[in-house]
């Protein structure tokens, strides 16, 4: 009998991470999630010290896939805001499209009432870090 799981588990990403990209180091308390409503798929992002990773994840099943790691210099900015329900990410990178390097922004609005078990903590952890470098 397949288990489906109910809620996303930060474990289980991590383990998926390091999978994915054995050698590498996945600590707790560095992912967060990044959702723009309407599509049937979310975006984990692990924000490690030297590289991030973006993983596009199931939004019925929680199932891993096509998951991307860069080094921390092409992310450029990592903004969120907390609203009521919601927060809003907004992640800008410099990518490497056909050969030239542009700039990319990437918008997202989470749900707080999201399935996990960490993104609330994570994201408002992060916010605070980031108040304090100001």
């Amino acid at each position: 009998m397949l288990k489906m799981n109910i809620l996303l588990k930060e474990e289980n990403y991590l383990s998926y991470l390091s999978a994915v990209y054995p050698g590498e180091e996945f600590k707790k308390g560095k992912t967060i999630i990044g959702q723009k409503i309407g599509e049937n798929f979310f975006h984990c992002i692990y924000i490690g010290k030297s590289f991030f990773v973006v993983t596009a994840t199931s939004t019925a099943t929680f199932d891993f896939y096509d998951s991307f790691k860069r080094d921390q210099s092409e992310l450029l900015n990592l903004d969120i805001k907390e609203n009521l329900f919601t927060f809003r990410i907004l992640l800008t990178l410099k990518e490497k499209i056909e050969g030239q390097y542009t700039v990319t922004e990437r918008k997202f609005k989470t749900s707080k009432l999201l399935l996990t078990d960490f993104n609330k903590k994570n994201t408002r952890d992060f916010m605070s870090r980031q108040r304090m470098k100001d």
